[in-house]
């Protein structure tokens, strides 16, 4: 039941106010109305096939995770820990809408590497530590924010998501990212950051 409200909140969310502005008269909301009915079939076909995908992508990654030997309990506990941050209990109302498109190929990049471990273990630890690194850091600068009560800046908001896309150029390469990213990259983009 709460993942439905939770899919049928993004879907109002995204047909109705979408990338609009909240409107402020009585003229600008009746045009925002009539907008969101052209745009409602077209994001609840979009939202039914992306929520499949996810679907599709958590089941492999499950039963992927279930049949994990015991030697692999280090991998499986973060595989558990990235999964929870991807998947919290919200996560179609949580989750920017353009960032929502990623979650499966980010789903299957989990499962990658985790069907990779075996053979090459040492480059996989070698990898986890310098994206958990990368994930202290930010998570450190997000709570400190949060306790301050200052908003996220969407800079260090997308931060975030640049670490999702590191972790599928170090694990599962051949799945492809949008756009270059290495560690030297984000440490770039993280001393900006602090500026």
């Amino acid at each position: 039941d709460d993942l439905r409200e939770d899919i049928l909140t993004a879907i109002a969310d995204r047909a109705f106010i979408a990338d609009d502005e909240l409107p402020r008269h009585i003229a600008a909301f009746m045009a925002l109305k009539q907008r969101a009915r052209t745009r409602l079939p077209a994001v609840v076909e979009a939202s039914a096939r992306l929520v499949q995908a996810i679907a599709a992508e958590y089941q492999a990654l499950t039963q992927k995770l279930q049949g994990l030997p015991p030697a692999m309990s280090r991998i499986k506990k973060e595989v558990e820990g990235q999964l929870a941050e991807l998947l919290p209990r919200h996560f179609m109302t949580q989750t920017p809408w353009d960032r929502l498109q990623h979650l499966p190929r980010y789903l299957k990049a989990l499962k990658l590497r985790l069907e990779k471990y075996p053979s090459n273990s040492e480059r996989d630890s070698r990898h986890a530590q310098a994206i958990q690194q990368l994930w202290q850091r930010w998570s450190e600068r997000v709570q400190a924010r949060r306790k301050a009560g200052q908003d996220i800046p969407p800079a260090l908001a997308d931060y975030r998501w640049l670490i999702e896309e590191l972790r599928v150029s170090l694990f599962a390469q051949e799945l492809k990212t949008p756009f270059p990213v290495s560690l030297k990259r984000l440490d770039k983009i993280w001393d900006e950051l602090g500026r």
